[in-house]
């Protein structure tokens, strides 16, 4: 189990950066719980 076990996640993701779905693919295996996942264009 790692840190992240038991956790609930909000993931902010950057379209020129790290997208949100990429983080989730990354996390989904953590034991975290991800309640909201989404990339959005800061500009």
């Amino acid at each position: 189990m790692g840190k992240l076990a038991g956790k609930k996640l909000l993931l902010l993701g950057e379209r020129d950066g790290v997208p949100g779905p990429a983080m989730e693919a990354c996390l989904k295996d953590c034991g975290a719980e991800i309640l909201f996942s989404v990339s959005e264009c800061f500009v």
